[in-house]
């Protein structure tokens, strides 16, 4: 019998995500774009090591943080999971869908996501934007995906421009909205 294979992007998928948590933690107004720069850098690739990442960043912010606090800061932006996708995830076996990651993520959010997504075990590796060097809806990106892992039967992704991409790209994709509704798209593909 035939797998299914979903892409699943992380962030308002899986894990919640709010950018105004950092900011807020380093009371900041908003995150410099110095910062901001840094960390899509450190999300591409161009950065390696959360050691470089994070003493870059505290030499933006003159060293007025711990690198523990900065570590801390940054991934305060990653909240907890989406209800009911943990869930999901553990049940894919049973609906003959094997998932994949397809996410724009640092390896720091990569870690944390691991520590708080309880499923992220049952997720089949993935193609992130550190490793392909770009973001969705890069060609970089989705070609690494579709050489690694041909193309998906479904992607799903909370943000509409992306989806619209794929589309354009011959992916059946659809915008996330919830568990439930993701459910209900996986049991229609068999």
């Amino acid at each position: 019998m035939k797998k299914y294979l979903l892409a699943l992007d992380i962030g308002n998928v899986c894990i919640k995500i709010d950018h105004r948590n950092c900011p807020e933690m380093l009371q900041l107004p908003s995150v410099p774009q110095t910062l901001f720069d840094l960390a899509i850098a450190y999300e591409h690739g161009r950065i390696r090591k959360e050691e470089e990442f994070i003493s870059r960043a505290l030499e933006i912010l003159d060293h007025r943080f711990t690198p523990e606090f900065m570590k801390k800061a940054f991934n305060s932006i990653l909240i907890e999971p989406v209800p009911g996708m943990a869930e999901l995830v553990s049940e894919l076996d049973s609906l003959n869908v094997e998932a994949v990651f397809f996410s724009d993520i640092s390896p720091t959010h990569l870690k944390r996501t691991g520590e708080l997504f309880p499923a992220f075990d049952k997720v089949s590796g993935g193609v992130f934007s550190f490793e392909a060097g770009d973001s969705k809806p890069s060609e970089a990106m989705f070609s690494r995906f579709e050489l690694l892992y041909g193309t998906p039967s479904l992607y799903t992704d909370d943000r509409p421009e992306l989806i619209e991409a794929a589309r354009k790209r011959g992916w059946n994709a659809v915008q996330f909205t919830s568990a439930a509704d993701l459910r209900k798209k996986l049991i229609a593909l068999s």
